[in-house]
């Protein structure tokens, strides 16, 4: 009896092994996190990712102008550190120059006072194009009562005014 309960005890944990290593390796999967890809601190990688976005701040810049123009009397800046990079693909294949680049900023007025969240989508090809495609306000952000004076009107369904 002792025997044939060891052999099922050893049987149940040698089954369960790859189903928790599985879960382990794929927990992102199945807790459905998507988190977009952080470049190590001080890295190549970094470098590169910094000098494209460099490079791409006056559409950028001009994008968050057109938008917010409407709202504000002072247009909200755009820092390059607080851009990340949600997706980075080439439409027409490896080794072609044509890229599409989905982005997520956080333009601020004053002294970092963020009006809200923004998705811009960027075309580029290799003859220096660059394109916004798609701009998209995601969310609207508190509004320091100090700052209701350059407000032309309300922006975004979520804008929340300080009193």
């Amino acid at each position: 009896m002792k025997k044939i309960a060891f052999v099922l005890c050893f049987l149940i944990s040698i089954i369960n092994i790859p189903f928790s290593c599985y879960a382990y390796e794929n927990i992102d999967k199945i807790l459905f996190i998507s988190q977009p890809y952080k470049s190590p601190e001080q890295s190549r990688e970094k470098l590169y990712q910094d000098i494209f976005i460099s490079l791409l701040m006056p559409e950028i810049q001009k994008s968050v102008d057109d938008y917010y123009k409407e709202f504000f009397t002072d247009t909200p800046l755009v820092a390059p550190y607080d851009i990340t990079i949600l997706k980075a693909e080439r439409p027409n294949g490896y080794r072609t120059f044509v890229f599409l680049l989905k982005i997520e900023i956080y333009p601020y007025i004053g002294a970092h006072n963020t009006v809200g969240i923004d998705h811009i989508t960027i075309r580029t090809d290799g003859s220096g194009n660059v394109k916004v495609e798609k701009f998209e306000h995601i969310e609207s952000s508190y509004l320091p009562s100090d700052y209701h004076n350059i407000l032309k009107k309300k922006y975004g369904e979520n804008t929340v005014l300080g009193s």
